[in-house]
């Protein structure tokens, strides 16, 4: 008999095909919260990879279910697979298809709940299936396990096939995680799928093909004779399959942009207002009781802290308990890493120590942190990050401190806050005065100044932003939007006038007014918005803006952020290829430096490095802007790079939308109107009437409030990985897309 052991979770379905349960039974009221809490607890301090770790996850999620009736439970079962069925990878049902028409027989292997993998096996029509099964008593879950995948999935395999004999040199293995390497190892065809680091290393020193949802039934067509048709590309459909936009485009493109020249202020400025924050407002009030100062506005702090903890992730949870009721996490070290597992930003000891610092100043003991000392260096910096590490660092210092330190902090702080709140970052800000305030006397007035200053950026709901707005980056992109909308001329020469007036000694821009810290991508947006609206009339905040860009292009032809010699961006090069191409014989040998870089950093799936956007559409789109405009130039050129690198593009994202048509931040999570617009600006050009492309649009056109705007979750981190939301710019780049389709 050949088999082929298919894992699910994170192979067969994006992520984990039970992970909402605990939630949707302790909501049903069927489990007590306390013990989900407990299950919650465990899973953020043990590794995911750990198999004793997952056998204690699965013996405490059995705990929950002590005394509760099977019906009730397999009633939200069936609920939960309504949800999860649409998170199927499109490549399933084909896969398990053609394994039973080449003569192999599929096994489902997971150590998800049993009654989820029955629901997913009936979906493939897959007869033989194993998932952890619970112990019950006269109807009833006894809060024991009483069979799990255990020994390895080779045991659960040939348990499975009963007596018969498994050819396990013509099998073959599909899975993503070092819970399936006993499968992998015994068959003559394993693959390892979108591999965990660990098993990817694992594969690479065994020679194991890796594969992910583009390439994976390709490979198997090619390496097992599998009669399968991996999805065409867009370019190939036939004509027959194509639609045409549905008519209301047009009135959604309307509303939307009247919503938005309507936030267009008298000097031309769009203001970027930024949302609540659970951190800053923890400091915030943290400050504010050490001081004993505006006790009206800790009421509010502490309303809105209070009323965030329900819907807070793990690290905001942890944050806020700590603030209000003075209890520490058990392991402040395992939940940083949980924080950064799985998001888009990788760990650094910086991204640690800035998370750290928030737990340790909100907490109860002694300010302290475990870091290394290169951790708090702050040379080459952002001027808020570099006020940030001297502050976390002063507070780190134990006493007596030398008094230059504190003397140093002192003017930084000082000299920052004369124009209101330091370079508009309050995080930075109240780590500076949260850092006087332990060693300076009581009442200093450069804290109270700096109080005075930050009570003015208390929102409504009473918490507090992380940064106070983006007005000049909200602006430069509005103005691209609405330039594409057709709007009205004088306006966009409003708004032209008022970025010019906003350009910085050194040709670049901030992000926002009075603040002196410029970035390339600000100026690479507002150069390109400026070029839109005539390059005469801004001939000179033209020029000056690129020197600058082109002062930070480094060695490997890359472009970071902030500052020339920080380590270069693929988002960032790509803004700047694009801003400059229009003054291409100009810069041609550093178009052709940052083309190779661009696509040097592009990975096999497609994608790159996400940089502020938490949705990898973003960063594609940037780089497939860059990569077409080199393309259209020169398509021979870079060894004929660039054209499998765009096609690689569009087909990761033709590939990976969700089953209501949308797009989420990666593959997998729920769609969100942001990405969903990148994605479609991205494939407006070349797949317009594309059906993936078209339900897009159809997703998108569903999810416009009636005010014209549109509502969407968070899409930046900093400090990395924490959200923070700037509203208006969903409004922008939706607009963008629909201009596109309009």
């Amino acid at each position: 008999m050949r088999i082929a052991v298919l894992d699910v979770d994170g192979t067969l379905i994006a992520g984990t095909l039970a992970g909402p349960l605990p939630t949707m039974l302790a909501e049903a009221g069927l489990a007590p919260r306390d013990r989900l809490t407990r299950l919650r607890q465990a899973q953020m301090t043990s590794h995911a990879e750990n198999l004793e770790a997952a056998a204690r996850m699965t013996e405490l999620f059995a705990a929950m279910l002590t005394d509760v009736p099977c019906q009730a439970v397999s009633a939200v079962t069936a609920r939960l697979w309504q949800r999860q069925r649409a998170r199927l990878f499109a490549f399933a049902r084909p896969l398990a298809a053609a394994l039973k028409e080449s003569g192999y027989v599929p096994l489902l292997i997971s150590g998800g709940p049993q009654e989820m993998v029955a629901h997913l096996a009936c979906e493939l029509g897959v007869a033989l299936f194993r998932g952890t099964q619970f112990e019950v008593a006269d109807g009833l879950l006894t809060g024991r396990v009483a069979s799990a995948v255990a020994d390895g999935k080779d045991r659960a395999a040939q348990d499975l096939v009963g007596a018969e004999a498994i050819d396990w040199a013509g099998s073959l293995a599909v899975g993503n995680s070092l819970g399936d390497v006993s499968s992998l190892s015994r068959v003559g065809r394993p693959v390892a799928f979108e591999p965990s680091p660990a098993l990817r290393s694992l594969a690479r020193h065994r020679s194991w093909p890796v594969c992910d949802r583009t390439s994976l039934l390709t490979h198997l067509r090619d390496q097992a004779a599998l009669p399968v048709s991996p999805p065409a590309p867009a370019r190939d459909m036939p004509p027959a399959h194509r639609a045409e936009p549905p008519p209301s485009v047009g009135g959604a493109t309307r509303r939307l942009t009247e919503r938005l020249l309507a936030q267009v202020g008298g000097q031309g400025a769009v203001t970027g207002e930024c949302c609540s924050r659970v951190t800053e407002s923890a400091l915030m009030l943290t400050l504010l009781r050490r001081q004993k100062a505006l006790p009206g506005v800790q009421s509010r702090l502490h309303a809105y802290l209070s009323r965030s903890r329900r819907a807070a992730d793990a690290f905001d949870a942890a944050v806020i308990d700590a603030t209000l009721h003075g209890i520490t996490p058990t392991d402040r070290h395992r939940l940083i890493e949980q924080t950064f597992s799985g998001a888009a930003q990788h760990s650094s000891a910086r991204k640690k120590l800035a998370l750290e610092a928030i737990l340790a100043v909100v907490g109860p003991e002694p300010f302290h942190v475990d870091a290394p000392s290169h951790a708090f260096e702050h040379h080459n910096e952002a001027t808020w990050t570099h006020l940030r590490q001297i502050a976390i660092h002063h507070l780190h210092v134990p006493d007596p401190v030398a008094p230059e330190l504190t003397a140093r902090l002192l003017r930084l702080t000082e000299r920052g806050q004369d124009r209101g709140i330091i370079e508009g970052n309050v995080f930075a800000h109240l780590f500076a005065l949260l850092s006087l305030q332990r060693r300076t006397t009581p009442g200093h007035q450069v804290i109270n100044d700096g109080i005075t200053a930050l009570a003015k950026a208390v929102r409504d709901d009473g918490g507090m932003p992380f940064i106070t707005s983006e007005e000049i980056f909200a602006t430069a992109t509005a103005g691209l939007a609405l330039a594409r909308a057709g709007a009205d001329r004088q306006v966009l020469h409003t708004m032209g006038d008022y970025l010019a007036s906003q350009q910085a000694d050194n040709g670049g821009w901030a992000y926002a007014q009075d603040v002196v810290q410029t970035d390339t991508d600000t100026t690479a947006h507002v150069l390109s918005f400026l070029h839109t609206l005539g390059p005469e009339r801004y001939r000179a905040p033209l020029h000056a803006a690129r020197q600058n860009l082109i002062t930070h292009v480094g060695d490997d032809g890359g472009v970071p952020t902030y500052l020339p010699g920080q380590p270069s961006e693929p988002t960032m090069t790509a803004n700047t290829i694009t801003a400059l191409q229009p003054y291409h014989f100009a810069h041609v040998t550093l178009l052709e430096r940052a083309t190779r870089y661009l696509l040097n950093a592009q990975k096999p799936d497609g994608t790159f490095e996400r940089s502020w956007s938490l949705s990898e559409a973003n960063a594609m789109l940037r780089a497939l802007n860059a990569l077409t405009l080199a393309h259209r130039h020169n398509p021979s050129s870079h060894h004929g790079r660039l054209g499998p690198a765009i096609d690689s593009i569009h087909q990761r994202l033709l590939v990976t939308p969700n089953a209501d048509g949308g797009w989420g931040q990666t593959p997998g999570e729920d769609s969100d109107p942001m990405s969903t617009a990148y994605t479609l600006t991205a494939l407006a050009p070349t797949h317009h009437t594309h059906p993936t492309v078209q339900a897009g649009l159809h997703y998108l056109l569903g999810r416009q409030n009636q005010d014209g705007s549109y509502t969407s979750v968070s899409d930046q981190a900093a400090p990395r990985p924490l959200h923070y939301t700037i509203p208006v710019l969903t409004d922008i780049f939706v607009l963008l897309a629909l201009t596109h389709y309009a």
